[in-house]
């Protein structure tokens, strides 16, 4: 009898093969057309991102286009007027005359060029506005993106406690098991397991918050920024001289905007001022009269005219534009007033907070990782007790937070420096 022989394929059939091909396909595209952007969000991007929405270019084109029809309008020249006229009288002398004629008023005080001129410098002051515009949101934008950073920094010195006691519960519970430890260790450490995960999850809240305000700041552009924004919550440098500061603060765009104002309020109250230069009205045309027995006669016809200046009709404009240049003016003096006062104090204040978290950081970071691994190593030999090791254990999780808030009120600190001083655009 010959025995039946067992054949085994060494490749799928082609059915099964196309199959497989097709399952492979689809799991090797599937993470990609699913995985969002995983491109780091830096400070730099978060702010451009924030000035690129297109509901901001919206607001300041809009502005800009009122500000400039407004200064067209206000230098436009009058239309020329063009007047038809016919007489026709009645009766045994009746006669028809006809007037046609082009009539032009000219300006002789230029009033109309110095009104252009104004509406010109309110252009300039509302672009200067739209700058400071956009130097407050780099601002907001900046200290959103920060308060993320801040915010994961402190879930993470959090998640580390966590871990720690997570980790120091496995060994009391072990030592439980062989009976070398109280039932006393294990509640107290479940308690201190609970402390922490209840502090864990509010931070996490807080950082869900964050992200949350910095993805509505960015409109889109800074989706999955919980783990996407990375950055030094610490200011790298330290910030300017307080000389270079102030030099700064002179092209502020709000200060520049008052200048410009300023200069339009000063500007329309000379354009007032001349009231009393009349204007000239030349009128030229073509006249024909009948003049009798069937005939007529025509000819040119030419004329001026010019206003009797009588009484000023511009004082109510006169007194717009005295006390719209006196509140700009003001305005102006208060604002330089303030900045030199406030930015020294806060330089000052900059480069204190910083010096604190710098210095603060490099010792509290090196005392507790020494605090921690030799409190874990003698409890682990019996050398110390269970609550001198979670006392070792909050203690480094204090500094870690501490070390977060000092270096996050530095950065706070610089981020306002900058837009004191008109430098925060990139």
């Amino acid at each position: 009898m010959i025995p039946s022989r067992r054949t085994r394929t060494l490749f799928p059939r082609p059915a099964g093969a196309r199959l497989l091909l097709l399952l492979g396909l689809l799991l090797a595209a599937a993470p990609a057309a699913a995985a969002p952007d995983a491109s780091p969000l830096t400070e730099e991007s978060a702010v451009r991102l924030a000035l690129s929405r297109a509901s901001l270019a919206d607001i300041a084109k809009g502005g800009l286009s009122v500000a400039e029809g407004q200064a067209n309008a206000a230098g436009t020249y009058e239309n020329p007027e063009l007047a038809y006229l016919r007489e026709e009288l009645s009766g045994a002398s009746a006669t028809v005359e006809e007037t046609l004629s082009v009539s032009q008023r000219f300006d002789l005080g230029n009033r109309r060029g110095l009104r252009e001129e104004a509406g010109q410098a309110r252009v300039s002051a509302v672009r200067r506005q739209e700058e400071a515009a956009r130097l407050a949101v780099a601002a907001e934008a900046r200290e959103r993106f920060y308060e993320v950073i801040f915010r994961q920094g402190r879930v993470k010195a959090l998640a580390e406690w966590v871990e720690r006691v997570e980790q120091a519960r496995a060994l009391v519970l072990r030592r439980e098991q062989r009976g070398d430890a109280a039932a006393y260790e294990l509640r107290r450490i479940d308690r201190e397991r609970v402390v922490a995960d209840g502090w864990l999850a509010s931070e996490r809240a807080g950082l869900e918050r964050a992200g949350a305000r910095l993805e509505a700041l960015l409109d889109g552009g800074g989706s999955g920024a919980i783990t996407r924004a990375s950055g030094s919550l610490l200011p790298e440098s330290k910030p300017m001289s307080l000389a270079a500061l102030q030099a700064a603060t002179a092209s502020r765009p709000d200060l520049l905007a008052l200048g410009f104002e300023l200069e339009a309020a000063d500007l329309e109250g000379r354009a007032a001022a001349r009231w009393w230069i009349p204007d000239l009205r030349l009128e030229a045309g073509w006249k024909s009269a009948d003049v009798g027995n069937q005939r007529a006669a025509d000819g040119l016809l030419m004329g001026a005219a010019v206003e009797l200046p009588l009484w000023d009709r511009a004082a109510a404009i006169a007194r717009v534009a005295a006390g719209a240049s006196q509140a700009a003016r003001g305005q102006r003096a208060l604002l330089e007033s303030e900045l030199r006062a406030e930015l020294a104090g806060l330089h000052a204040e900059a480069e204190r907070r910083q010096e604190v978290a710098t210095r603060f950081e490099e010792q509290s970071v090196a005392a507790s990782s020494d605090l921690v691994r030799m409190v874990t190593r003698g409890h682990a030999g019996g050398e110390f007790t269970l609550l001198e090791l979670l006392d070792a254990y909050r203690g480094a999780t204090d500094d870690a937070l501490r070390a977060l808030e000092l270096a996050h009120a530095a950065r706070t600190a610089r981020i306002e420096l900058d837009r004191l001083s008109g430098s925060g655009l990139p």
